[in-house]
This record gives C-alpha cells, sequence and structure tokens, in this order.
C-alpha cells in the first residue's frame, strides 16, 4: 500500500484538488482519513479507474427503443382521447383528423 496525497492525486487524474475532496466525502473515490487529512491509496486509484470504464454503446439500438417508446406514447395518447371523445386524433400536430372535430352536422 503506497498512500499518496489529494495534490497527488490531483495531477494523476488531471482534475481539482476541489473535485476529490468533494468525491472522498461522498464515498466516490476510494480514500482514507486519518487525523483529518486525506490519503489515497494510488493502487485503488488504479482499480478505481479501470472499474469506471465505460463500454461505448450502439447508436442504431439506442435509437430503435426511444423511437419505440415515442410510438407507443403516441399510440396510447390517441387511443385514450379516442375513447373519452370518440374522435380520432393526430398525434402530429395535436388535432382531430378532417372532417372531425366540432363543426356543422348535417342533419
Amino acid at each position: 500500500m503506497k498512500l499518496v496525497t489529494i495534490k497527488e492525486v490531483s495531477e494523476f487524474l488531471k482534475v481539482k484538488e476541489s473535485t476529490l475532496y468533494s468525491w472522498a466525502s461522498s464515498g466516490l473515490i476510494p480514500s482514507y482519513k486519518a487525523n483529518g487529512l486525506i490519503r489515497f491509496d494510488i493502487e485503488e486509484i488504479q482499480d478505481w479507474i479501470k472499474k469506471s470504464r465505460t463500454l461505448p454503446t450502439i447508436a442504431r439500438r439506442t435509437i430503435k427503443k426511444v423511437t419505440t417508446r415515442v410510438h407507443d406514447l403516441n399510440s396510447l395518447v390517441k387511443k385514450a382521447i379516442d375513447d373519452v371523445t370518440g374522435k380520432r386524433y393526430n398525434p402530429s400536430n395535436g388535432k382531430p383528423g378532417p372532417g372531425q372535430g366540432l363543426g356543422k352536422e348535417v342533419v
């Protein structure tokens, strides 16, 4: 175990010391506190960095999920409005379709 100061970790991670104080106090980064001094084990910091690695996501898959959710939401809104009013709803402009809605009724 090799303990290093906040200044050394700040230079190593290229972040401000104030950021490290915040991370350490909230438990986001592994640290030790002895007599009011914060110290870091450099090996634990390196492991923490490796575990924090994010993997790239496939953009195509994400877009498909979002599109599906928007479509499902529009379908739910349309169905709810149809059930309540008996009129068809166009989600693209938020208005009833042609020949629908309020107007003169032919008797």
